[in-house]
């Protein structure tokens, strides 16, 4: 919840600079970011204080523990979002988040090898460790001015994205992903959104090179690979990790607007304009759902059993 919201409302701030529509839209999704990242992160606090086990045992299960990686990634987007305000907030704020996000990836990274994994727990929540948070590590570093820094921390999610990436489609391809699972393919598209958006900021001037075109192809080629997938996605109920959708639609929309402030085409205006009104309105449409799923109060999923014993 707290990615997404603060990664359209960071799309609506782009879509301030590129067609100067008013700052208050994207003021107030990033507002509901900082909230859900406030609630969220008393709620992780409470349990690890008064349910240690079950905290445990979603830090050693291979594929819940990569969730984890979303606190300093959402601490990280949290930087981006006070930065209007406070350059003091942002700067403690960013070296915190980078610094964890950094050392939970290499963490994770290492038991890579020294523990064992089946077929089934090589999802796209993999993603999130050491490629998909450590890319939104580059892009906030380059935002606030830190671009060497940004861009060896953009070499690793990058090599980290292309090497997973021919694990994961292989084990889609011939394993394929469970129903309970299938929201994780919100995860599979973001990677490449956000090699599209943090190497036009790290570039500062690269909006229109080959690169960028190519890294744009894909994301939208992604894109809707997924939206021609809907049937299949759809067998799974609406859960909280439908959120993950929005924050790659949204980052999409992030790059192609940064690209519309030189590229004034027609239709690739056209097509920046649908993808940005595409990401508005999922975030609509789940956080419609959502306010559903707590009113039945059944938002909050049970808590993670470990699929293997870990060795």
């Amino acid at each position: 919840m707290t990615l997404g919201l603060a990664e359209t409302g960071n799309a609506l701030r782009f879509a301030r600079d590129t067609w100067s529509i008013p700052a208050m839209y994207g003021e107030v999704l990033e507002l509901l970011a900082l909230l859900s990242f406030l609630w969220w992160g008393l709620l992780l606090v409470n349990k690890w204080i008064t349910n240690r086990s079950a905290a445990l045992t979603e830090l050693r299960d291979p594929v819940q523990a990569s969730f984890l990686a979303l606190v300093p990634e959402s601490i990280l987007l949290m930087a981006i979002a006070v930065d209007p305000y406070s350059s003091v907030v942002t700067t403690v704020l960013f070296w915190i988040g980078s610094i964890s996000n950094l050392a939970y990836a290499l963490y994770r990274f290492a038991h890579m090898w020294m523990s064992q994994r089946t077929p089934d727990q090589t999802t796209p929540s993999l993603f999130l460790t050491y490629t998909a948070s450590v890319l939104v590590n580059a892009l906030v570093a380059g935002l606030l001015g830190y671009r060497e820094y940004g861009w060896m921390i953009f070499g690793v999610g990058t090599i980290s994205w292309l090497i997973l990436d021919s694990v994961l489609l292989q084990q889609l391809m011939t394993g394929g992903l469970a129903e309970r699972t299938r929201n994780f393919m919100g995860i599979y598209m973001a990677p490449g959104a956000i090699v599209l958006v943090a190497y036009q900021v790290l570039s500062d001037s690269a909006s229109q090179s080959m690169i960028t075109y190519a890294l744009a192809g894909y994301s939208l080629f992604l894109t809707l690979s997924l939206a021609i997938s809907l049937g299949w996605l759809r067998k799974q109920p609406f859960a909280a990790g439908y959120w993950a959708y929005t924050f790659g639609v949204a980052t999409v929309a992030q790059g192609l607007l940064i690209m519309a402030r030189e590229q004034h085409a027609f239709i690739f205006q056209t097509v920046t304009a649908v993808v940005l009104a595409a990401s508005l309105l999922l975030t609509l449409l789940v956080a419609i759902a959502s306010i559903r799923l707590f009113a039945l109060r059944r938002y909050y999923p049970p808590a993670a059993v470990p699929s293997v014993p870990q060795k």
